[in-house]
């Protein structure tokens, strides 16, 4: 088994995460988020004009942006439907950090909208958003049952250098899985929410967004629900009913061929096996790589303390640049590396003791750890 973890030596991303933000493109509904599995009955509340939700706008400049829930509503007066658009759990920023705050609500979104464990953030230098509310519900009435679920969504975008995710797990529409594309759900209007409403098929599509440029980077995941609404005996609404963009976050920072990205060491590690015996080898790798836009004299250190006790160390370690030193127990490796270039680095341990042997990598701040169990010599 291989277990790698990738540190950056200048600012860690902010937890992910758990990431969710949302647009909501939507017609026909009031809607209900909510973190359990059917939806509540919040109290009726002034609806807003409609507006037209779009997408967190990045600035001219170096900025990142993040929005929890981004909510419109189409009134569809045929089956009592009101208009509504709000925001909710927005941060941005272009010289510090910011959380989004999802206590301020001043278009009345948690009247219509629930999420579990919110969160979300900017952070300037790096210009990195993130966003992460949980257990996502959703109703198409305030007293109605849940139509759509998400288990999470998880939404990162940084544009030092540019890096994107968008992770979405278990999305439903009346109890359908729904994945990347078009998918066809039939619904009866009691889970809809509506008296007026006998029958009806929605088109569902999702798309998760995740693009980067030289110097942007965005990630979202987009809902639209369409559809048709039958009576006892007649159509009654045919048409968009719900567009949603979960996890809007979005970076910028904008750089100049005479102002190159500064150099940047990651050092990723891998370890050959998960399990070994007594008296068995275990092989180590490590990967410096300079992923700034300068050159960097470079130098990490692999602290073998907690490895040692339950292993030895062969004395084998080899690079493929660079010096190599160890003063027990400290493996250290210093060099010169060019923009993107990179030096890789092994050795190998005997374990000799029964436990697990834990591995550390340290440059600056950050560390990388590797662990290995290490059983009874003729255990299975």
């Amino acid at each position: 088994m291989i277990r790698s973890r990738r540190w950056r030596r200048h600012r860690r991303l902010a937890p992910p995460l758990a990431l969710l933000g949302a647009t909501f493109a939507m017609g026909a509904a009031a809607i209900s988020l909510g973190a359990a599995g059917t939806g509540r009955a919040p109290a009726p509340v002034a609806v807003p004009p409609p507006s037209t939700a779009t997408p967190a706008a990045l600035g001219s400049g170096p900025h990142a942006s993040s929005v929890g829930v981004n909510l419109a509503i189409r009134g569809i007066p045929a089956i009592g439907q009101p208009a509504f658009s709000g925001r909710l759990g927005t941060a941005g920023t272009q010289d510090a950090s910011d959380r989004a705050d999802y206590s301020h609500d001043p278009d009345h979104v948690k009247s219509l909208v629930t999420v579990a464990k919110p969160s979300g953030r900017t952070s300037g230098g790096a210009w990195a958003a993130t966003s992460a509310p949980n257990a996502f519900g959703m109703a198409l009435s305030p007293r109605g049952p849940e139509l759509l679920r998400i288990a999470t969504l998880h939404t990162d975008a940084r544009c030092r250098p540019p890096q994107v995710r968008t992770t979405l797990t278990k999305p439903t529409v009346a109890g359908v899985p729904i994945t990347a594309g078009e998918t066809q759900v039939p619904v009866t209007g009691a889970q809809l929410g509506y008296g007026r409403v006998s029958t009806g098929l929605l088109i569902v599509r999702m798309t998760r967004v995740q693009r980067t440029t030289s110097n942007t980077a965005e990630a979202r995941a987009e809902i639209t629900i369409d559809g048709t609404l039958f009576g006892e005996s007649t159509r009654i609404y045919s048409g968009r009913i719900a567009r949603l963009v979960l996890g809007d976050v979005q970076a910028q920072c904008p750089g100049t061929a005479s102002s190159p990205e500064p150099a940047d060491l990651i050092v990723r590690k891998t370890v050959d096996k998960a399990r070994v015996h007594v008296g068995g080898p275990v092989r180590y790798t490590l990967t410096a790589q300079n992923d700034g836009g300068t050159s960097m004299d470079a130098r990490f250190e692999d602290d073998m303390t907690r490895l040692l006790r339950h292993g030895v160390y062969n004395a084998d370690a080899t690079a493929s640049k660079g010096r190599l030193t160890y003063q027990r127990p400290r493996l250290t490796w210093t060099g010169h590396l060019s923009p993107g270039q990179e030096a890789k680095i092994t050795f190998t341990i005997t374990a000799r003791r029964v436990g697990k042997m834990r591995n550390v990598v340290v440059w600056d701040t950050p560390s990388n750890r590797a662990i290995t169990q290490v059983l009874p010599k003729h255990a299975k």
